[in-house]
């Protein structure tokens, strides 16, 4: 009696663990991870590249390590554009934030007008650097600027303003403050709103004023917001190049050049590019830092 031959069992497909449409996000995402390639990331290992080695213009001579660190860092130069960096960052943030808060807060409690009020504000924020920085220029003429014109009237000298080598950073600070306050001043309106009319009635009630109302009500609201904003400012701080060339051009005698001044001005004028790119990475150390500190203090990454 022939056996009855045992039906083979077909072997079982294995199903993939990956889900739906796993690989098609990669090519969603495929020029963006390019573009960010080319503009951002090959950029700055050239940069690197650069900063460890002689060059002259864009013909690497010879490899040096981190002697072009130790030599760009410990001169007297560089401790000049520290020193201006840091004037210029901390004190139009100085500057800047109260003026933001004040315009907000007077917004918040102006009644009629307000609409035309807050358009008037965000004029500067909407002009470019370029136009600010002729706008001004005209303005503090020590020839025939209004400026000039009015502290005559009043009896006042109004020496070289932007040529004096003692104020000609405080007028760049004023300046860029004043290009840039109308973005905190939105941040600013836009924390206000959170804060509860239970809490100003609460205060009220109590007995408490002005002041109690902004240190129990409005601060514990806007205290976030206006440190994050502190810090993306700080960010466009350090990066800002426009504003000085246009004002100043980095003068007189370097009083108002700064870090990404110094990178953009060597760059064109320096057959070695190996100091501008130091420069170039602490600039970009800075920011990072920056930039950490900003996604910790909006909460955007967690651990």
């Amino acid at each position: 009696m022939n056996a009855t031959p045992m039906p083979q069992i077909a072997p079982a497909v294995q199903s993939d663990p990956r889900p739906p449409g796993f690989w098609a996000r990669f090519v969603w995402f495929a020029p963006a991870v390019v573009v960010l390639l080319a503009v951002t990331l090959y950029p700055t290992a050239v940069v690197l590249w650069l900063s460890v080695h002689r060059t002259h213009l864009y013909d690497v001579v010879q490899g040096v390590g981190l002697a072009n660190y130790v030599s760009v860092i410990a001169s007297p130069d560089f401790l000049a554009l520290s020193r201006n960096s840091l004037l210029y960052v901390f004190g139009a943030l100085a500057v800047v934030l109260p003026m933001g808060l004040a315009s907000a807060l007077a917004l918040q409690n102006i009644a009629r007008g307000a609409m035309l009020a807050r358009t008037l504000l965000l004029l500067p924020w909407t002009l470019s650097m370029g136009v600010v920085g002729c706008f001004w220029l005209w303005l503090l003429n020590p020839s025939y600027g209004p400026m000039s014109y009015l502290m005559r009237s009043l009896g006042l000298e109004p020496g070289l303003m932007l040529g004096d080598p003692s104020l000609a950073l405080i007028l760049v600070i004023l300046v860029t403050a004043w290009w840039s306050f109308p973005y905190v001043m939105v941040m600013m309106s836009a924390a206000l709103q959170s804060v509860p009319a239970e809490l100003y009635e609460a205060i009220e009630m109590d007995g408490g004023g002005l002041r109690e109302r902004l240190r129990h009500a409005v601060w514990p609201h806007i205290a976030p917001t206006l440190g994050s904003t502190a810090l993306a400012l700080a960010i466009l701080y350090l990066t800002l190049i426009t504003l000085i060339l246009v004002l100043t051009g980095g003068g007189p005698l370097g009083e108002t050049a700064t870090w990404s001044f110094e990178v953009f001005t060597s760059a064109f004028q320096s057959v070695d590019l190996s100091p501008s790119s130091v420069i170039s990475v602490v600039v970009l150390l800075v920011n990072l830092l920056l930039g950490y500190l900003y996604t910790r203090f909006t909460g955007r990454v967690t651990g």
